[in-house]
């Protein structure tokens, strides 16, 4: 396959692609129209000695392989091994398919990880067409959670008592991202994306009392490209 390597940031070295060895496995078929279709995959590059490469830092590649029906049935049209590089673990994360009341067909990608106890979960949203597959959102912070890191939050998180107070700010927030129909006029866009965030998190040691999370994002297509309009993220960074 021909991938990219991937720098000490994280992400891909511009001008890097080379032949390499990767583990393939597909994820989403999506028929796009009546003579086009993509298959959606990722890809684990793999060591010298031929073992997928799955340290915690490791992710893998988001890939496309494009299909078009002429006379003689449906054949390969196109591909693009590193449509992006993602996840943890030598795992991609989750992917999910949607078709937006504009008729456009995107695919979510959810992934996440802990460090000493506290997790996090990120989403990126891919816009899929024939022959392309393209990026109109990426690392989105869906949720965290610092229960593990820190066992005071559990208990305050739950309005209890700890017998010891947090060290720091306590959260567990988690976000569910949608795709809403606007009604004609109703003033909502046809192609908005919202993600809405509940759970709870405090103010710090000095406020360890927790406050409940309820609020929406709210983000409009612009040029196939998904732009905050609405809301402020409230999953706190780590």
């Amino acid at each position: 396959m021909l991938l990219p390597t991937i720098g000490d940031d994280g992400k891909a070295v511009a001008g890097s692609e080379a032949e390499q060895k990767a583990e393939v496995s597909p994820r989403e078929v999506v028929r796009l129209d009546d003579t086009h279709a993509v298959m959606l995959t990722d890809a684990v590059p793999l060591t010298e000695d031929g073992h997928p490469m799955n340290g915690h830092p490791d992710g893998a590649w988001l890939g496309a392989y494009f299909f078009e029906q002429g006379p003689e049935g449906w054949k390969l049209s196109g591909r693009n091994d590193a449509v992006d590089y993602q996840g943890f673990m030598g795992n991609l994360g989750q992917t999910k398919v949607e078709r937006l009341a504009t008729g456009q067909f995107v695919t979510l990608l959810t992934n996440g990880s802990c460090w000493q106890g506290t997790c996090g979960e990120w989403l990126s949203v891919f816009s899929l067409a024939p022959g392309k597959v393209r990026p109109m959102v990426t690392g989105i912070a869906l949720g965290a959670d610092n229960q593990g890191g820190d066992e005071a939050c559990e208990k305050v998180l739950k309005a209890e008592r700890p017998a010891q107070p947090p060290r720091g700010n306590c959260f567990d927030i988690s976000g569910k991202p949608a795709f809403p129909v606007a009604a004609e006029g109703d003033g909502k866009d046809k192609d908005e994306m919202h993600i809405a965030f509940s759970g709870s998190q405090t103010n710090g040691a000095d406020d360890p009392r927790a406050r409940k999370v309820d609020t929406t994002l709210v983000y409009v297509n612009r040029n196939g490209v998904y732009e905050l309009r609405e809301g402020r993220n409230p999953v706190p960074s780590f």
